[in-house]
């Protein structure tokens, strides 16, 4: 954004200055510009950036000169740490040019500091877990500005708000990601069935750098014993050849078929919508009822192909 200011004598000065939000602690990008009247070559000439006490927090030269404007090249500085609005002030002295006396000018940059943003995501949350069983998920924690996060606690909260587990991440990094820090953590189902939404939490901090609370949700489904054993064939039904990899679910219960075609699910008595799903093939489905332990065939077609104009 650009911010200019007016002097009482014949030079004003002009800064962009980006991001207009920046996080605390984080880089600024200046760039200032100074135009003169009658027009001189200001060149070389020193800038100040005071902050809003009034002292000297950087310097930037004018480098170049155009018809009776001069511009900096682009600087940067360090954004304070505590959150909050600021404006600072880019300051050209008074100089004498050609017996012309030019009177300082200056020009506000404003902007506003906040807390980094804290992401948290968690993966690999079991469809489905038993009633009362133990059960595993990963929980990753990442800063908008790739702080390092080693050791940050986080709490898990149940449907009701009570914390279940707290835990902290590792050192680690997770492999293909420039700072997601990443933990597992160790749950206990809900005592009874349903789907519940809890949460995972991590607090906000004033440690070093403030860092904003990160909250995300995650459906934890609670699931009777799974008493009856579903077996279920996939084959090409044209070629009756057995189709490994296939995508078998019976919500929220899955699997995924073997070499032989086959796939196995421990599901809990019920009605059950059967799909299967393998690449190129129209996705299979087929109600269900499981009242013991049952065989089901699925025969997969292959997508249609589109004809070309």
């Amino acid at each position: 954004m650009t911010q200019t200011g007016d002097t009482r004598g014949r030079m004003t000065c002009a800064v962009d200055v980006s991001p207009g939000v920046v996080d605390a602690g984080a880089e600024l990008t200046l760039r200032a510009r100074v135009s003169c009247s009658p027009a001189c070559d200001l060149a070389g000439h020193t800038l100040l950036v005071t902050d809003q006490a009034g002292a000297e927090i950087g310097r930037a030269k004018l480098t170049a000169s155009d018809a009776g404007t001069s511009e900096t090249s682009e600087f940067f500085l360090k954004a304070p740490i505590e959150a909050g609005d600021y404006a600072w002030l880019v300051v050209c002295p008074a100089v004498v040019k050609d017996d012309v006396s030019y009177a300082e000018a200056s020009a506000p940059v404003s902007f506003t500091v906040t807390r980094h943003a804290t992401h948290v995501v968690v993966w690999d949350v079991p469809p489905a877990i038993v009633v009362g069983e133990r059960f595993r998920m990963k929980v990753g924690i990442r800063c908008s500005s790739e702080c390092q996060l080693a050791n940050w606690p986080f709490e898990i909260l149940d449907h009701e708000g009570a914390v279940v587990t707290t835990g902290s991440v590792s050192g680690n990094i997770w492999p293909g990601t420039t700072a997601l820090y990443v933990a597992e953590a160790e749950l206990e189902a809900p005592a009874e069935e349903g789907l519940f939404t809890w949460s995972v939490r991590v607090p906000p901090s004033d440690l070093g750098v403030p860092h904003a609370e990160g909250v995300v949700s995650v459906g934890v489904r609670a699931v009777s014993h799974p008493e009856c054993l579903v077996t279920v064939e996939v084959v090409d039904q044209d070629s009756r050849v057995p189709l490994a990899g296939a995508h078998v679910v019976m919500h929220p219960f899955r699997a995924v078929t073997d070499d032989r075609g086959f796939a196995e699910l421990r599901v809990a008595t019920g009605v059950y919508m059967l799909f299967v799903s393998q690449t190129r093939y129209l996705t299979f489905g087929l109600p269900v009822e499981v009242t013991a332990d049952m065989t089901a065939s699925a025969e997969l077609c292959l997508e249609p192909v589109a004809e070309r104009n």
